[in-house]
């Protein structure tokens, strides 16, 4: 019998999904793994990558007690982007990876945009250079850790990390490397410019596969400790963006899609390869042919702000309960607007040091307003965020996925302040699908999965209209608060 069923791994930022599906998607395993990173000092997120792999490998090694290896045809692979590892020629990490969400570089972007601007080539780089992205966290490690740094063999980001250790081969796809700003999006390359502008040797940079081009079997140690024979195929994978896009069906209807994760993403795709001034442009580059491009914007705080204020502040974990006690109406109605940038941002205003806040507070605010105000605030970043970003066509819907969506009330709120219906995917439809449809893209040619059931919520037009006018307001705010706190880039 042709094996049939498909693997997709998502090397999260706090824990690692596993998901086995059929080709028309269904689950027919799941496992969710959670860890944690460190910080060994304030601004500073990093991990041993090794961590990964032995969770991956003791997933795998359980998924295949439950799923016979002989009926699995291919295993894909995605995760969280920018995140760098640090590759000697044995293929060993020599210091722990630096983590997308790491501020250590935050001071030394001035200089690093300044070379950047030097050169019309790399010019543009200078708009997307950020703390975390792969390009200043090279830099640093190259002037705080001379040592480790004559040992880098290659940089890898963090799947790919886990398909060396699977197969034992060295590449990245063509989304990780597009966002690295290391890059140049004009020859779909790595950047030559760059290299020389900070004397990158050009032997650390790996090779760049599409995503579902099959780069690697997975070698007899691996099968060994996974207790199977079969050396499956590994497709190259790509970012966690790029893979929740492809399962949403957006670049199939090129419709945006929000992200409501431990970030709050924005990401609209063009199948045309056309760049925005605005927002990170994303080689999606699927398969060999494929000319799409995703404009990737983020609000860094994302969904955190939620469970920021519930556990941090309210100390409750109890999120039904909390937004069943606001009101239905105070939707639109409400006095109280809350900042969301709570640990910089990267997109739209690149300062690193901005933060949060409440505006409109009175001796009468109530609990319930400021809960509300945080579930607004980000939407509201989101809309801001979108109008830069956004395709001469005007959308028909918007996708909504990750820990968020579940929120019926927040649902709600993003349907009337962005002014357009919200897709929510009944079916659990993640990144780590969208991973295992790469390795079926990859082992069979072109995939035309089903359409998944959804749910379409319509925006209220009599909120569309309150909101419309909350939203000139949350801009006012926005003014304000960058003139109060300054662009320090």
């Amino acid at each position: 019998m042709k094996p049939s069923i498909y693997i997709g791994l998502d090397i999260g930022t706090t824990s690692i999904k596993i998901s086995a599906v059929t080709q028309e998607l269904t689950p027919v395993y799941e496992m969710q793994y959670a860890y944690d990173y460190l910080t060994p000092c304030k601004g500073w997120t990093e991990i041993d990558p090794d961590t990964w792999v032995e969770i991956a490998l003791e997933g795998l090694k359980e998924l295949f007690q439950h799923v016979p290896a002989e009926t699995v045809a291919g295993i894909g692979i995605t995760g969280q982007m920018h995140t760098t590892v640090f590759v000697d020629k044995h293929g060993f990490s020599v210091r722990p990876a630096i983590m997308w969400n790491d501020n250590r570089t935050k001071n030394s972007l001035p200089v690093i945009k300044q070379t950047l601007i030097t050169n019309p080539q790399t010019a543009h780089i200078s708009k997307i250079v950020s703390t975390g992205s792969p390009l200043a966290s090279l830099l640093w490690v190259k002037e705080n850790e001379p040592e480790s740094y004559q040992q880098i063999s290659k940089f890898l980001i963090a799947k790919d990390y886990i398909k060396l250790k699977l197969t034992g081969t060295y590449s990245t796809d063509y989304c990780d490397a597009s966002t690295s700003s290391l890059y140049d999006l004009t020859t779909d390359q790595w950047s030559k410019e760059v290299q020389e502008l900070f004397e990158l040797d050009t032997e650390i940079f790996p090779s760049i596969q599409p995503a579902s081009t099959v780069v690697g079997i997975l070698t007899p140690e691996v099968c060994e400790r996974l207790g199977i024979e079969q050396q499956l195929p590994v497709v190259s994978g790509t970012g966690d963006n790029v893979a929740s896009a492809l399962v949403s069906g957006s670049f199939k209807h090129d419709q945006p899609l929000v992200s409501l994760g431990t970030s709050g993403v924005v990401v609209i795709p063009n199948s045309q390869h056309q760049l925005k001034k605005v927002g990170k442009n994303v080689v999606a580059k699927i398969t060999k042919d494929d000319r799409s491009i995703i404009t990737q914007g983020t609000v860094q705080a994302g969904a955190k702000v939620n469970s920021w204020w519930l556990e941090n502040i309210l100390y409750t974990k109890e999120y039904a309960k909390e937004q069943n006690q606001i009101s239905k109406e105070l939707l639109g109605e409400n006095d109280v607007l809350f900042f969301p940038h709570m640990n910089g941002e990267k997109t739209l205003f690149a300062n690193p040091h901005l933060k949060g806040a409440f505006v409109g507070l009175s001796l009468e605010t109530t609990r319930e307003e400021m809960y509300l105000a945080v579930l607004e605030g980000l939407a509201f970043g989101i809309r801001q965020l979108f109008k830069s970003m956004r395709n001469e066509e005007q959308p028909e819907y918007f996708t909504i996925v990750g820990g968020g969506a579940k929120s019926d009330l927040w649902i709600k709120l993003f349907a009337n302040i962005l002014g357009y219906p919200i897709k929510r995917v009944l079916a659990a439809q993640e990144a780590v699908h969208g991973a295992a449809i790469l390795a079926m893209m990859g082992v069979e040619g072109f995939v035309d999965f089903p359409e998944v059931d959804y749910q379409l919520v319509q925006p209220d037009p009599m909120l569309v209209k309150k909101y419309n006018g909350r939203y000139q307001s949350y801009l006012k705010l926005t003014q304000l608060f960058l003139l109060a706190g300054g662009d320090e880039n």
